[in-house]
């Protein structure tokens, strides 16, 4: 007798939650029975569609709220671990976190929070919110700044705050940089879209922020995001790498060129185009590394990653808004700094004198897809010569 079995969503009618069973369908012509256990385990497709539901429907994710983990920015900045190695968010619980920050006047809700991901608990799954709060400023008079109450804070919260980008940069697990990434993307998109675009009236956002539907003329809107296209250059020889520095950043930091891809062009054309502006050069080959990085500064955007190749004999004109220099540097220089960026993640010895600035001392942290990008040609898993326009 064949055995069917398949996973389904049933939702309980009194807790408008969605209850994963097993059924098994035994089928014969006289007989078709049902046996059900729950999931201890929930596959990708399950835990996908748990989301999807999740994030069409504010009445049950206003069910799930109270049984929620949470991440924290507070001022836009990121609450994270304080004394670990590696850099990672906070989580609590709803009720933990609701006590701690209710202990200094704070408070959250589904209003400034966005649905992140669906965690394991049990044999059961719960939501993960990053929830996103303003702190007053103390009275003018207060001897207690606002800096040392939300280091105060964050003691108690069992970690720190820390700016968005060096978060982005130093976290060294994907997922944790692609969650920060769709947490301050949602919080920003959500404090943004307000009316709608076509008809001006007001915007109903979804409980996730996954969405917003007009009032009406009931068009909805998605969070968006722009491509970018980042490329390292290389010499025929595989030798060496075209770096650049770009106005206003760290000194002594080089990086790969990147750009935001125009409308009608390909991600290859958009490498080619941007390096034929910054750096003022032609490439002969430029190949996809399957490589790729939400970004979630200063708007939400997606970094796509290639390597191109240029003849060294090619003058550099770099563009002026956009690059202070562009230089080739040998593997071994790339090396070095790479080694340095290793050995002091957080940028703490960054040159100060103007020629030292123009130096390459530093790569981007380990966080940043450039900081990838580069690491492998430095350890030679980059191959151009299998490069292709």
């Amino acid at each position: 007798m064949p055995t069917i079995r398949s996973n389904n969503v049933v939702f309980n009618l009194i807790t408008r939650r969605p209850v994963f069973i097993l059924i098994s369908v035994s089928l014969s012509l006289s007989k078709l029975s049902f046996t059900t256990s729950p999931i201890k385990n929930m596959s990708f497709v399950e835990k996908v569609r748990l989301l999807d539901y999740w994030k069409i429907q504010d009445s049950a994710l206003q069910t799930e709220f109270p049984r929620s983990h949470l991440v924290l920015m507070v001022d836009r900045r990121l609450l994270v671990t304080k004394d670990a190695p590696e850099v990672s968010m906070v989580e609590h619980s709803y009720g933990e976190l609701k006590q701690l920050l209710g202990e200094y006047g704070l408070q959250f809700d589904l209003s400034n929070s966005c649905l992140l991901d669906a965690l394991p608990a049990d044999n059961d799954m719960i939501p993960l919110f990053g929830t996103s709060i303003e702190a007053a400023d103390p009275p003018e008079d207060s001897p207690i700044s606002k800096k040392d109450v939300l280091k105060q804070l964050g003691n108690s919260l069992g970690g720190r705050f820390t700016d968005i980008r060096m978060a982005m940069l130093t976290m060294r697990e994907e997922r944790q940089r692609n969650l920060l990434a769709k947490f301050q993307s949602l919080t920003k998109w959500a404090a943004t879209y307000r009316r709608c675009p076509k008809c001006a009236a007001a915007l109903k956002m979804r409980s996730s922020k996954s969405g917003a539907e007009c009032v009406t003329c009931q068009r909805v809107y998605y969070p968006t995001f722009s491509p970018v296209s980042i490329t390292l250059i290389t010499d025929p020889t595989n030798e060496h790498a075209l770096l650049v520095r770009h106005r206003g950043s760290a000194g002594g930091v080089f990086t790969a060129v990147a750009g935001f891809a125009h409308t009608g062009e390909s991600m290859a054309e958009c490498a080619r185009r941007e390096i034929a502006e910054e750096v003022g050069i032609e490439v002969d080959s430029i190949r996809s590394l399957d490589m790729s990085q939400p970004w979630p500064m200063p708007d939400s955007s997606l970094m796509v990653a290639h390597v191109a190749v240029a003849n060294m004999d090619q003058k550099i004109s770099v563009c002026p808004d956009e690059l202070e220099t562009a230089q080739w540097f040998s593997r071994h220089q790339v090396r070095q700094a790479m080694e340095t960026t290793l050995a002091d993640p957080f940028l703490k010895k960054l040159p100060l004198t103007l020629d030292d600035r123009q130096t390459l001392h530093y790569i981007p942290p380990a966080g940043a897809i450039a900081h990838q990008m580069i690491r492998k040609w430095v350890d030679g898993k980059i191959d151009c010569h299998n490069s292709r326009m």
